[in-house]
């Protein structure tokens, strides 16, 4: 009986590393993910973008380099049907993303959880990350019953079989 618990002890343990390497890995498999969803938009923004418009109250200006001292400007306004807009065509010097009349002005691009995450991706991060744990701890309930069988089957017989 003892040889049964410590195999069932190190199972239960090997399940264990398994089920949170796996976690692991889904939460990379998320991180790369949504950064290519952002590397996509991003860049779809600056190739095929046409209209560049401002709201001098609420406006956020994206100044990001793209070349020696040109800069493409992109605009977020919080609330507007289309929040993001920029103009291709308009790349701009530092002094000219200066002199944006703007609430904001900021040297970097957006981050992705402004620009790119949207509800519908953390509903499917979740449903993924549940899928994954779901899938593990059928495994649990399985392991746990096939000892629980072997354990049963030692008591009435004095047979070990796996």
């Amino acid at each position: 009986m003892e040889f049964i618990k410590r195999m069932r002890k190190r199972e239960f343990i090997e399940m264990t590393l398994k089920t949170l390497m796996a976690l692991f890995f889904s939460f990379v498999a998320i991180i790369l993910m949504e950064g290519m969803i952002y590397g996509v938009e991003l860049n779809a923004l600056y190739k095929n973008a046409t209209v560049a418009y401002t709201q001098s109250d609420k406006t956020i200006a994206y100044c990001i380099e793209v070349a020696d001292d040109q800069y493409f400007v992109v605009y977020y306004n919080e609330g507007d049907e289309n929040e993001w807009s920029a103009s291709r065509s308009d790349l701009k010097t530092k002094e000219e993303c200066e002199k944006i009349t703007a609430l904001e002005i900021v040297y970097h691009a957006p981050n992705a959880f402004k620009f790119s995450i949207t509800p519908v991706h953390y509903a499917v991060m979740a449903v993924f990350v549940l899928a994954v744990s779901g899938y593990f701890v059928y495994r649990f309930i399985a392991l746990n019953n096939e000892y629980k069988k072997i354990i049963d089957k030692y008591e009435k017989e004095g047979i070990i079989e796996f």
